[in-house]
């Protein structure tokens, strides 16, 4: 069997290029012909993944954060490719919703072993998201978060970004029309494919990744007094009691309005008007058996 390993070289909270030779020996061991390929430059992970599941790889591994697997996931979409995980970034939430440790070579095991699940995936104007696309402030975040101060402040450089856009960015209200049908007014819409966002934080807690539904939550206000509302909300797990936070269930996601900043996964991607759908079932995964999470989460709660 052919892998693929597909390495953001600047991706990481940890050192971890040095164990590089170590998961190759490792794949190799378990009858995999292996190959290793770098990224350089935004983007470049789709073209890598999708050439190596056209040369016959059965395996792609992401080594990198959600931004770098987000565009793996777009390389082998369309493909019998199976996707590691090997999470190393910031936030790494594809992977916490999946119950893969954070630990390379723990991640690695999970993948040898061969378990798998069916997840869907969400797709915005043809660019695909397994975690979630989101409009209004944290996009205008992602799109002004300087790359330099990433390598240095890690998460950091988000906040700060955060509190940049606070200041000077005003979004307009905009029409979510749900499903073709329903139609909602807000100033900030996360539609999510997982419950996780950011890290540990829940906008969408009911939603899963295989649960053939994306979960669209709406913040109907916009300024600095209810953006700080919203997120201290979020924090204290109590942002859908608000009066004006809608979470419905949907398939389909449409926004007309132009101009306003989007992204996916944790990168920037452009701007509205946007069409979303589910994709359901649309990618295999290497998780954890039932077993290995069951085991994990009753250590968790003692």
């Amino acid at each position: 069997m052919k892998a693929a390993i597909i390495v953001n070289p600047t991706s990481g909270r940890i050192d971890y290029l040095d164990r590089l030779t170590w998961m190759e020996d490792e794949l190799v061991r378990h009858g995999f012909q292996v190959t290793v390929r770098t990224t350089s430059a935004p983007l470049e992970a789709i073209e890598l993944a999708r050439r190596a599941s056209g040369e016959g790889s059965e395996l792609v591994i992401s080594v990198g954060g959600d931004g770098t697997l987000n565009e793996v996931i777009n390389g082998i979409s369309l493909s019998r490719s199976r996707l590691g995980i090997i999470p190393v970034g910031l936030s790494n939430v594809l992977a916490r919703e999946l119950g893969i440790p954070a630990d390379p070579e723990a991640a690695l095991r999970i993948i040898t072993a061969g378990h798998t699940r069916r997840i869907d995936l969400g797709s915005a104007n043809g660019r695909l998201f397994s975690i979630m696309i989101s409009i209004g402030l944290d996009a205008e975040a992602v799109r002004i978060v300087s790359s330099s101060l990433k390598k240095y402040l890690k998460r950091y450089a988000y906040h700060l970004a955060g509190l940049k856009a606070l200041i000077s960015f005003r979004p307009p209200p905009f029409t979510v029309i749900v499903d073709g049908e329903r139609e909602l007014l807000g100033r900030a819409a996360v539609i999510s494919n997982a419950r996780f966002y950011g890290g540990p934080h829940r906008i969408t807690p009911d939603a899963r990744v295989d649960d053939g539904y994306l979960h669209c939550c709406l913040f109907e206000k916009g300024s600095r007094r209810d953006y700080a509302r919203y997120f201290w909300g979020v924090l204290r797990k109590k942002h859908h009691t608000f009066s004006d936070v809608t979470l419905i269930k949907t398939r389909q996601v449409r926004i007309d309005t132009p101009g306003l900043p989007i992204q996916a996964d944790g990168d920037y991607i452009g701007y509205t008007p946007i069409r979303i759908q589910l994709l359901p079932k649309q990618l295999t995964v290497l998780v954890p058996s039932p077993e290995t999470n069951k085991t994990r989460s009753s250590s968790s709660n003692k």
